[in-house]
């Protein structure tokens, strides 16, 4: 019976993350705020240290993580899962996000992104990016 419960605590996640992830995939600004707090993070460590890349994805606060996601000058970005795991309060999310900028590039990246939530809003986004395994995809 502790796995239906526990399954049962992780549904909200789940919602609140999805709806997380959707609005940042249409770079929805005004809806992503609304999930995120002064203490909100995002991050993703393969980020760090990476030659040609600029500033580290670390940003708190909502002001420094929509100006930081705004700056990429991304369309929209369209995940797509292989899994997906749930515990209460968090969704690892693993699979590729194909990547639409502004001059009309996309790459596809292997990407595993970690939503951690509490009380409907954003705790932390942490996205480990295969960077070094980004396709870039041709138009027809």
């Amino acid at each position: 019976m502790a796995s239906i419960a526990g399954a049962q605590d992780a549904a909200p996640a789940r919602h609140t993350a999805d709806a997380w992830l959707a609005a940042y995939q249409a770079q929805d600004f005004e809806a992503a705020r609304e999930f995120l707090t002064d203490e909100s993070v995002f991050i993703d460590p393969t980020s760090f240290g990476r030659e040609n890349f600029g500033e580290p994805i670390n940003w708190t606060g909502p002001d420094a993580i929509i100006n930081g996601i705004s700056s990429w000058g991304l369309v929209n970005g369209e995940y797509r899962f292989d899994r997906v795991y749930e515990s209460p309060g968090r969704v690892i999310y693993d699979g590729n996000v194909l990547v639409t900028y502004g001059n009309g590039a996309q790459y596809d990246y292997p990407i595993i992104t970690i939503v951690t939530v509490s009380d409907g809003r954003l705790v932390e986004h942490r996205d480990y990016t295969d960077f070094d395994g980004a396709v870039r995809v041709e138009s027809n």
